[in-house]
């Protein structure tokens, strides 16, 4: 059952045996996992519950109802721009679909070096089943390689670069190419039309625009999660109270730890070891109009530049990437003409991303007001030297496939390349935050998983250390920046915990 909270003109006061913060990635997986093991839950999220008639494929439109602060969220300096989910179904309902198993790499780094001798390879296997299952992942076929996606496989087997077809969640694909604005046809087996359905079949009563404020105990081994209804310009409404054997945060790797740092819990390490998997765009203009934004947006992936079982702390990913016109004006340098003259090629250009999978961490705080958290975040020199190589080598594959020039949208003196050029530039000019558009997807482990309570969260099953009935269930308990794309990976960790709750329960 869905109640809006904002239409709500008196004061909630419920109960259950869980409060589940979140409905995204993690939260809804944890949701209906615990609802249909007959467990009466709760969820909250800050977000409406958008479905596929109201995804207009507008993008003026749609940034506000999808995104956080519209789209324009960002670190405290301005610098990066990082998008998160705020709706049913969180980021998932944006997301571009890649469906990933958590690398088994990774998951002996976690339990070598923080202390999770339960995370090893193997693991993950029965909720990765689950999950994937549950989300109908299956390859990519053939022939539904859009033409930006055959681009950037031309370029790169043509350099001999290492890269293959992914797999995908959904299910009758129409190939619209509006993914990132919300499916309008149901066919993203994302949390709105996957796990969140199942929990409410079998139950769960999710309230939305309900934000989460304070986390507290209850008494006896119960809490509490008071907050406001939130109407539609964002101001508080009527109050709410939640009180519940068992509260799951999976609010993500921002607000989780705001949420933690305002109630006074998490101890000294939540809001730490932030990492971001920042990325930087590079577009390449062709000869003829191909118009890349048709189609599955991201079908192909390059992985030349990281091998995880050689060094699982660092590497680079490329990704094929297009926008819609307002999206891709922001990532394009000038003004007026010299604007012009790089939009009037948009249906002939084709975007490659360098995904960092970064050693850098940041930190969040909370900010002035609970919609806007303070965000810190840098590259470190190694990490500043990784992403220049990852740029260049998009470069690379775009002048390899074809291209007539490649921009690199520095904003002062931006960099346009044609074949023969000299590539280095890239490198000696640097790839720094505050010198072109950095953007991240994935911001991650601030309240990482481990075995010290001094550096870490939550322990191996997702419960903050020594605090019986308060779980993280979202990517800001991965240990590391995971180094691949994660949406397979929250909702397995999620799966994973709300597994153990009922044991424990």
């Amino acid at each position: 059952m869905s109640t809006d909270l904002a239409t709500r003109e008196a004061p909630l006061v419920t109960s259950a045996d869980a409060c589940v913060i979140g409905s995204g990635g993690g939260g809804a997986v944890a949701a209906a996992v615990l609802a249909e093991a007959g467990r009466d839950v709760v969820v909250l999220e800050q977000g409406h519950h958008w479905t596929a008639g109201d995804f207009t494929q507008r993008e003026d439109e749609m940034l506000p109802r999808l995104f956080e602060e519209a789209g324009m969220r960002q670190t405290a300096d301005g610098r990066i721009t990082i998008l998160q989910g705020r709706n049913v179904g969180g980021s998932t309902v944006h997301n571009l679909c890649y469906a990933f198993p958590t690398p088994d790499p990774i998951l002996a780094l976690w339990r070598d070096e923080h202390g999770l001798p339960e995370l090893g390879p193997g693991a993950l296997d029965d909720s990765i089943a689950r999950v994937e299952a549950s989300l109908k992942v299956k390859p990519i076929r053939p022939d539904e390689v859009n033409a930006l996606n055959a681009v950037v496989r031309r370029g790169a087997e043509k350099l001999g670069y290492s890269g293959f077809v992914t797999r995908h969640n959904r299910e009758g694909c129409v190939q619209s190419g509006y993914c990132i604005l919300g499916c309008s046809y149901d066919a993203k087996q994302s949390m709105l039309v996957t796990y969140v359905p199942r929990a409410e079949a079998a139950g769960a009563r999710l309230f939305a625009n309900a934000r989460a404020e304070r986390i507290e105990r209850a008494g006896g081994a119960g809490w509490r999660v008071e907050g406001h209804a939130l109407g539609p310009s964002g101001a508080p409404r009527q109050p709410f109270r939640v009180e519940a054997r068992v509260v799951v945060l999976a609010a993500g790797a921002v607000a989780s730890p705001d949420l933690l740092q305002r109630s006074g819990l998490g101890g000294p390490a939540v809001g730490r070891h932030l990492h971001l998997h920042p990325s930087v765009v590079v577009s390449g203009v062709f000869e003829d109009d191909f118009h890349p934004y048709r189609g599955i947006p991201q079908s192909y992936y390059v992985d030349e530049f990281i091998d995880l079982e050689r060094d699982p702390h660092r590497g680079t990913i490329l990704m094929p990437i297009s926008g819609f016109p307002a999206l891709g004006a922001t990532l394009l340098p000038g003004f007026g003409r010299d604007h012009f003259r790089w939009m009037r090629d948009f249906a002939r250009s084709a975007g490659v991303l360098a995904l960092l999978h970064d050693q850098s961490e940041g930190r969040v705080r909370p900010g002035s007001a609970f919609a806007s958290p303070e965000i810190d975040y840098d590259l470190d020199d190694d990490d500043h030297r990784q992403l220049a190589e990852g740029t260049r080598h998009c470069v690379e594959v775009l002048l390899a496939a074809g291209a007539e020039r490649v921009l690199v949208p520095y904003y002062e003196q931006p960099l346009a390349l044609s074949p023969g050029d000299d590539l280095g530039v890239i490198e000696r000019r640097g790839v720094r935050p505050g010198r072109l558009p950095i953007a991240s997807t994935h911001p991650q482990s601030t309240c990482r998983m481990g075995g010290d309570p001094a550096t870490s969260v939550v322990d191996a099953w997702g419960r903050v250390h020594d605090t019986p009935g308060l779980y993280v269930a979202d990517m800001s308990v991965f240990p590391t920046s995971l180094g691949a794309p994660p949406q397979i990976t929250t909702a397995a960790l999620a799966d994973r915990t709300a597994h153990h709750i009922l044991e424990v329960l």
